[in-house]
């Protein structure tokens, strides 16, 4: 069963980037309430730029990488909605880094800061949708063994129930996300409800259709048979 997003709390913590600020405009369309960071004035005025006037969005300044700046921005989002529904975060290589090991690191900290906060302060049925590329093999498991602990933490602590989801989107390798597909994957997943846990979808570059006939093939003249 789909439904659609209309009166849903959605945080996109990274909304500055291609896939973010499209991801926003689509939720928005559909009457989705966001939460949007970014980590300049000027990137998230760049973002409600794309979203139509008149839709709810709250802009909060917002530092990915740092884990306080992470969790003031959860917090100020509950103080102002009352709830999260889902969380709309990538994990991609940052461009300044070259090295493997630093991009893997990255992504796996982005994602447990921004679970560390939202933990804290969610409460009901919370959707975590990840945007990971194929090599940030890592983050997800990574997170999984977090979630687990935290969440046992929390029934002994008798904390306000929470139920956590998470869909994984990744991008093989050579895929691209600039025709737009990435985004409508996430507004799809956000779509659906409640089936498994974990799930996660691939996306994969289509191959380009080649021409079967060669050169020479086409060069050739017809030869006619007699009936």
């Amino acid at each position: 069963m789909v439904r659609t997003l209309e009166g849903l709390v959605i945080a996109i913590p990274a909304a500055a980037t291609a896939t973010g600020s499209a991801v926003a405009g689509l939720i928005a369309a559909e009457q989705g309430e966001l939460i949007l960071g970014a980590q300049t004035t000027t990137q998230l005025q760049s973002v409600e730029r794309s979203i139509q006037s008149g839709e709810i969005s709250y802009p909060v300044q917002c530092d990915i990488e740092q884990a306080k700046s992470v969790d003031e921005f959860f917090k100020i989002a509950i103080a102002q909605f009352g709830r999260i529904d889902a969380i709309v975060l990538e994990t991609k290589f940052p461009k300044r880094s070259t090295l493997i090991e630093k991009s893997i690191g990255s992504g796996v900290r982005r994602l447990l800061y921004c679970l560390d906060a939202a933990l804290r302060y969610c409460s009901g049925d919370l959707h975590i949708v990840t945007i990971s590329p194929g090599a940030d093999r890592y983050a997800i498991p990574v997170a999984n063994a977090f979630l687990g602990g935290r969440l046992a933490a929390r029934k002994t602590a008798a904390s306000p129930a929470l139920t956590v989801r998470m869909s994984v989107i990744s991008l093989a390798d050579r895929a691209s996300s600039e025709n737009g597909t990435l985004a409508r994957t996430v507004l799809h997943v956000l779509r659906e409800t409640r089936n498994v846990d974990v799930t996660e979808a691939v996306l994969w570059q289509q191959p380009e259709q080649q021409d079967k006939r060669s050169k020479r093939a086409s060069a050739r003249s017809k030869i006619t048979l007699p009936m």
